[in-house]
């Protein structure tokens, strides 16, 4: 009922004070008239007058309540959160919003000025196309995820938006409201009904007005609600956060076979476990989520006594939630650079940049700096040097070479021989109907690649081009146990021709070959190029295409992109 257990413990501790009074008065009189037997008739005045006290209190506390003299409070937890924010922004949204916003934050700013940083932010916006089947299209609604001013833009516009619909509206029973962007989360004094009224007139001015859509979550006072990546709720006046974590995420971390330099694998675990200390103000809580953690290390291969270490550390850390300041000295003072070729359009750049100065010169921020705020840097030109070698190349060592063994012939392992070493052609150029094409080096241990098998028994039209996301070894090996298949059915009449099957299909069909130790004998393998799983059918058909690898030309039965 609100408030009103604080009257009700008031009242208790007050009649407690009286009772005790009234019990040593009452206990005092009672033992000189009747002695021992003074302590049973105590207790029993002593108990009504508490029963008969409390019962009338509740009576009256009910009737009050029923007739609405004494309010119910109903406090509850909402987040907010608006709906695709950049696909929804419209262009006029956007510049409405920054117009207000520099009228309200930046009033002694130029026209001029106000008027050549709209330019750029349009200019920004209408670069944001794409090209599809040749032909390039401009966005209709929206502002691009990744540009430069895109963040800013959504958030002033955000502002903007709820600036007009909740805090100039500044419902009364909304007792607090905080945004990060387009999330946003608070407290509600009042019933769930209510809150869907209010709510439901915040989303309909928001979608009506400015084309933007927002959903919600709402949960009682004493239970979790989410804001950005923390948990909270209220429980005995008492604030309890924990930590937040989507139902898609997958809690995996670096692996620790990555080759990264030591410390980072340390620092990860370190900066985690100092979220969760951040964030989480139960202790107890705390090394539970901590456990949890570990477990998730764990899990990414990283050795227990690295994590047990790190998570120590945290342990013995205060929580601390201020941001350290760090005082910049002007001298220094980090300016944005313009890098530009140096040529044609660097003294403009150069004139431009000075515009931008004297324009910055006038605002708050930037008038006790006495360099300027955009510096123009030439961009070195490409030597000799640049044009013989490429650096990231050597640095990577992903200069282009022959397919190689993964094993050293002279080295002797136990186990399994790898199969496909003897198969690699270690050749840095393929050649199919005349087409030379440089390999892209790697072994047989190398995986998502485009991969080209060359049958030694024909002179022309050999070559088959196929794509794998395993290792190289796994593929042929694969095309091998298709072979094997097709030698055991000892007909093709069943036999349903595929990738897999068809370099087997053709030794066989077209050449005669029934031992099994024919496949090893009648092909090389070359690794053509890398792909990533997302372009890798594309990829592939390129270089079918490129190499014309299609049947009659090639042994490719079908096209990797129909």
């Amino acid at each position: 009922f609100g408030f009103f257990p604080i009257f009700w413990q008031f009242s208790c501790f007050f009649h407690s004070f009286l009772g005790f009074l009234l019990f040593f008065a009452i206990f005092r009189l009672f033992f000189i008239l009747f002695g021992f037997f003074s302590y049973f008739l105590a207790f029993f005045i002593l108990f009504s007058y508490f029963s008969g006290f409390f019962l009338f209190l509740g009576i009256f506390h009910t009737f009050f309540v029923l007739f609405g003299f004494f309010p119910i409070f109903q406090f509850r937890l909402f987040s907010l959160d608006v709906v695709a924010l950049y696909d929804s922004l419209s262009h006029d949204l956007v510049f409405r919003a920054l117009d207000d916003a520099i009228k309200e934050c930046r009033p002694e700013w130029s026209e001029e000025f106000c008027q050549w940083m709209m330019e750029m932010v349009k200019l920004s916006f209408d670069s944001a196309v794409v090209k599809f089947d040749d032909k390039w299209y401009t966005s209709k609604t929206g502002v691009p995820t990744g540009g430069i001013p895109s963040v800013d833009a959504g958030n002033i516009s955000v502002y903007f938006v709820l600036k007009n619909v909740i805090y100039e509206a500044n419902p009364e029973r909304l007792l607090s409201f905080v945004r990060f962007v387009d999330d946003g989360s608070g407290t509600w004094n009042g019933s769930l009904e209510d809150f869907m009224v209010w709510f439901s007139s915040v989303r309909q001015q928001c979608h009506e007005v400015y084309g933007l859509d927002l959903t919600f979550e709402t949960q009682k006072i004493d239970q979790y609600a989410q804001f950005l990546d923390i948990r909270f709720k209220f429980s005995d006046g008492k604030l309890t956060t924990d930590i937040y974590k989507k139902p898609t995420d997958a809690n995996r971390f670096l692996e620790f076979s990555s080759c990264h330099p030591r410390h980072t694998f340390p620092s990860i675990v370190f900066s985690q476990a100092l979220r969760y200390r951040r964030i989480i103000n139960d202790d107890q809580l705390l090394e539970s989520r901590l456990s949890e953690l570990r477990q998730f290390f764990i899990a990414s291969s990283y050795p227990s006594r690295l994590v047990d270490l790190a998570l120590d550390r945290v342990k013995g850390l205060e929580r601390v939630l201020e941001y350290r300041n760090k005082k910049a000295d002007e001298g220094n003072f980090c300016q944005t650079t313009w890098i530009t070729t140096f040529g044609e359009g660097f003294q403009e750049a150069q004139c431009k940049a000075e515009e931008i100065n004297k324009s910055l010169a006038l605002s708050p921020t930037w008038q006790h700096t006495t360099s300027g705020v955009v510096k123009v840097v030439p961009r070195r030109a490409p030597n000799l040097k640049d044009l013989l070698f490429k650096r990231k190349a050597l640095a990577l060592d992903t200069a282009r070479s022959g397919t190689v063994p993964c094993t050293d012939p002279s080295v002797v392992k136990r186990g399994a021989k790898c199969q496909c070493c003897k198969l690699v052609s270690q050749s840095d150029t393929v050649t199919s109907n005349g087409i030379v094409v440089k390999t892209a080096g790697g072994n047989c241990k190398s995986c998502n690649l485009i991969y080209g098998a060359t049958c030694l028994l024909c002179s022309a039209n050999n070559m088959y081009a196929g794509k794998t996301v395993q290792t190289l070894n796994e593929r042929v090996n694969a095309h091998r146990s298709a072979f094997y298949k097709i030698l055991s059915a000892n007909s093709l009449d069943n036999v349903e021709i595929d990738d897999t099957n068809i370099l087997g299909y053709h030794i066989f069909n077209c050449h005669g070959k029934l031992d099994r130790k024919d496949f090893n004998s009648c092909y090389k393998f070359d690794i053509i190029a890398y792909a990533t799983p997302s372009n890798i059918r594309v990829l592939e058909q390129f270089y079918i295409d490129t190499l014309k690898t299609r049947v009659p030309f090639g042994l490719n039965q079908i096209d990797s992109i129909f």
